[in-house]
């Protein structure tokens, strides 16, 4: 089965490419024979080409309207989406040309916020996945899709539309729970034969992830200044593994440490290709996002065997349900206030790590029986056999 991928992002440490990733070895040991679609030739891309999997560059960009953050961005926003528009119809009409070219069976677009996968599934009247990540607004501060929300809905219950969503809750959001053409397909994080325990950990919590507001790195300095604050003799440091391109809020970070009088308590490590590494060593993985589409990190820490601090809400929050639901007992802490994170981090260091061993073994049962890479790959192969023979 010949499968064309479209994706928004081309970065090798961005959890939709990690899941992409996962995905695409998988289903290639099952036959499916990928062409993956990006918007840059840099990153994933290359990694890909490197691999011998046949990859296409066109020049578009996300199915959003502009941002609008300053006054150059109001002045500049109807330009901006003329152009933006008129770019993606352009790449569409392509991506329709190669795709009929290549033989393609069948359309999956790697993400919600990208169009051009299906504008061209609909000029060949091929079927179309979404895989559907995120939350629009509430996730990225997205001014939401094109034309209005009604109108996105419409299109993912579409003739010939399918959606695969990586949370349940992900799907309530898009209206689609009962929907015939969609299901819950959790991200396939690492393979079963990745699990990892070690049980001498080192005192330090991590953060990992993309610094921007939406992941609670803002919210998490002045939790682990308090912190510091409660248990002065306790050595624990806060390691923060990743980067942004807004260096203003790298900065802003830096200088929140120094006034919160922590920064030599607080090591920013910048983007790390052994954060699965950081994670088991780690006394706790600290996930403050506020609206995680799935949390593939929180995934990540529970195959590595970390003890795992979460928001509680979006696809955090399921997951601890699950956990719950598949062992009868929490797999990690949850909190839903800043002053509930301290007590967390305080009793983790008072009661000391070993207590939450058993925890711990409970989280990797259940991340091995849902979010593993063999799991996934295995229904939405089905998934697609299913689209096929309609």
């Amino acid at each position: 089965m010949k499968v064309v991928y479209v994706t928004h992002v081309s970065g090798i440490f961005d959890g939709s490419g990690k899941a992409l990733c996962n995905m695409l070895y998988g289903l290639m040991e099952k036959g499916i024979e990928p062409l993956v679609v990006f918007p840059q030739s840099d990153g994933l891309c290359q990694v890909f080409r490197e691999k011998g999997i046949k990859t296409q560059v066109l020049n578009y960009r996300i199915g959003t309207y502009p941002p609008v953050r300053t006054m150059r961005d109001v002045c500049l926003f109807l330009p901006r989406l003329a152009g933006r528009i008129l770019l993606n119809r352009r790449a569409s009409c392509r991506l329709a040309a190669i795709a009929q070219q290549w033989g393609a069976e069948l359309i999956h677009s790697n993400t919600s916020v990208v169009n051009i996968g299906y504008r061209a599934a609909r000029r060949l009247g091929l079927p179309h996945v979404w895989h559907i990540r995120e939350y629009g607004a509430l996730n990225f501060y997205y001014h939401y899709y094109y034309y209005t929300r009604k109108a996105f809905l419409q299109k993912l219950r579409a003739k010939m539309s399918y959606t695969i969503c990586i949370t349940k809750d992900v799907q309530q959001y898009d209206r689609l729970d009962g929907w015939e053409a969609s299901r819950v397909i959790y991200d396939g994080v690492l393979s079963e034969r990745q699990l990892r325990f070690h049980e001498q950990k080192e005192p330090y919590f991590l953060f990992a992830g993309r610094l921007e507001e939406n992941k609670g790195i803002g919210d998490l300095l002045p939790a682990f200044s308090d912190f510091v604050k409660h248990r002065p003799g306790s050595k624990i440091t806060l390691k923060v593994a990743g980067d942004t391109v807004n260096t203003a809020y790298r900065d802003f970070l830096r200088s929140e440490a120094h006034r919160l009088g922590v920064a030599d308590r607080v090591e920013f490590l910048g983007m790390r290709k052994d954060v699965l590494e950081l994670m088991s060593k780690a006394y706790a993985m600290i996930v403050p996002s506020r609206s995680e589409g799935f949390g593939f990190i929180t995934a990540e820490a529970m195959f590595s065997g970390a003890l795992v601090i979460g928001r509680n809400t979006t696809g955090t929050k399921e997951q601890f349900d699950n956990g719950v639901q598949q062992t009868g007992n929490e797999i990690a802490l949850r909190y839903d206030t800043q002053e509930e994170l301290v007590r967390c981090m305080c009793e983790v260091v008072d009661n000391g790590i070993e207590h939450y061993f058993p925890m711990i073994r409970r989280s990797q049962q259940v991340v091995r029986k849902l979010y593993s890479s063999e799991n996934h790959t295995k229904q939405v192969y089905d998934f697609y056999k299913q689209i096929i023979s309609v």
